[in-house]
């Protein structure tokens, strides 16, 4: 059975309303088609929102590449391989650097460029 229109804008209407996974699996299980029928189906119709994807802790998740690109932009300078640091070292740098580079207090950066 494919989609006819008025399923198509039924599921459409129903999904915008509240847009979660819970609302996609009570569609599929209404209408018999699988959850990964109306996730293609919402996605084709460009309504469907990816769920942002989140570590065990619930935080969102960050690549090592993305923390390093910032430090190169506080530091001026490229330093890609970084990269190799364990992630919870980066992370931990990356915390201390944004501090410092993207506070208002400007005497912070300045002891930091002192040193």
């Amino acid at each position: 059975m494919s989609y006819s229109d008025e399923l198509t804008q039924e599921i459409v209407d129903e999904y915008t309303a509240s847009p979660s996974r819970e609302t996609v699996d009570k569609i599929s299980a209404r209408i018999g088609k699988s959850t990964r029928s109306v996730i293609a189906k919402l996605a084709g119709e460009g309504v469907y929102i990816t769920p942002v994807r989140t570590t065990k802790t619930g935080d969102a998740i960050v690549k090592k590449e993305d923390l390093v690109e910032d430090i190169g932009r506080w530091i001026g300078k490229e330093i890609p391989t970084l990269a190799k640091t364990g992630k919870l070292d980066l992370k931990a740098l990356h915390t201390a650097l944004r501090e410092i580079y993207e506070t208002d207090d400007t005497s912070l950066r300045e002891s930091a460029m002192d040193s």
